[in-house]
């Protein structure tokens, strides 16, 4: 073999274990450190906020480039639901028996918390004719995984920002929904 296969392959061979490694099933470690996570203070946390510098375009003269910063704080909880819901719209990280319940065209155009209810606004990908389980598999996905949030005590899905009434024509989502009532949203 030439010098430059064997570096090659071992590459893909690093590659390959360093993959695997990564996509393994939660062992005893990871449960330790995903505890460990949870009282983790980042330096730009402030009580249930997160402070951000975002630079922004400050420039009088068109031929002199010049930026200014914006202090931001974003709502912790919110952060956590936009990934939570990305995360659900990505799919599982594991080839294996799990699969994905949103359309992979499907794309978060916003996520709020208030008075208690996450309001996930998807695109209209979101919607799409399907089998009544597959829609449930879905609400019941999306309320088990925001149910998380400790501020999160029902769902109300939006479809390009206005009032969806189902998802695959099976179950009413008109209004918000907890954890615990997803089967008695199934139409009749």
């Amino acid at each position: 073999m030439n010098k430059g296969f064997k570096k090659a392959l071992g590459i893909v061979f690093c590659f390959t274990a360093l993959m695997s490694a990564g996509c393994s099933k939660k062992d005893k470690l990871s449960i330790n450190n995903k505890e460990k996570l949870k009282n983790i203070q980042l330096p730009f946390e402030k009580e249930n906020n997160i402070e951000l510098d975002i630079y922004f375009d400050a420039s009088k003269d068109p031929s002199n480039v010049e930026i200014a910063k914006e202090e931001v704080l974003i709502a912790k909880e919110e952060v956590i639901g936009q990934l939570i819901v990305n995360s659900l719209i990505k799919g599982p990280s594991i080839n294996g028996k799990l699969k994905p319940v949103l359309p992979k065209d499907t794309r978060l155009l916003s996520f709020s918390i208030k008075d208690g209810i996450a309001f996930v606004n998807l695109s209209k990908e979101a919607i799409v004719t399907m089998t009544a389980p597959k829609e449930e598999a879905i609400l019941r996905s999306i309320a088990a995984s925001l149910d998380q949030i400790p501020s999160v005590g029902k769902i109300k899905i939006l479809i390009d920002s206005k009032d969806a009434e189902s998802l695959g024509g099976n179950f009413d989502i008109s209004k918000a929904f907890g954890k615990e009532e997803v089967s008695s949203l199934k139409k009749q």
